[in-house]
């Protein structure tokens, strides 16, 4: 693990900002109104639990998902407007706070990687109340919008926790990724 006040790798900023791309483009493919509350939750969670398995840093998801919603920001995606950034940026943090609880290194495994993936996906319901909040909607409204979302995002960031961590997981069994240290 990098000290914090290590400066990045060229091949760590490459890793991190593409999958702030991928998160980008499936932001982007996402937009279908397919009237599935969170269906985007697989990419994002899928990206985001991937990018923290192949960065060694305390913060590349956060990061990852800081970037990827600026350049949703700067492209216009997304109806929240600035609030977007947020979006993206607070399922990374949770993923690094994940991280952190579970140990830096540790093997990844598909249980895991759900998990992880359903408490980022279940933190997409702070923007909403955050927005909704700023409308003056009825709190009774707002925490009943809330869970709805954050039940359909932990259900999709659940199966894109899974799949980045059985990615992340073959990527270190081929030799890609360095081994984890086993917990």
């Amino acid at each position: 693990m990098h000290s914090i006040g290590s400066r990045i790798g060229t091949r760590e900023a490459m890793l991190i900002a593409l999958f702030a791309v991928f998160l980008v483009a499936a932001r982007a493919a996402m937009r279908w109104h397919l009237h599935v509350p969170g269906h985007s939750m697989i990419a994002v969670a899928f990206g985001l639990v991937l990018v923290r398995s192949c960065v060694d840093r305390r913060s590349a998801a956060t990061l990852c998902g800081v970037l990827a919603g600026v350049a949703c920001a700067a492209l216009g995606m997304g109806k929240g407007g600035p609030l977007i950034v947020l979006k993206l940026a607070l399922p990374g943090a949770v993923v690094d706070l994940c991280q952190l609880v579970r140990g830096e290194r540790a093997s990844p495994s598909l249980l895991r990687g759900a998990c992880v993936g359903a408490l980022a996906g279940a933190s997409g319901f702070v923007p909403l109340v955050a927005l909704e909040w700023m409308a003056d909607v009825d709190p009774q409204l707002i925490a009943l919008h809330a869970l709805a979302s954050a039940g359909g995002k932990a259900l999709f960031g659940s199966v894109g926790g899974a799949a980045g961590a059985w990615v992340a997981a073959e990527l270190r069994h081929h030799g890609v990724l360095a081994a984890a240290s086993p917990r």
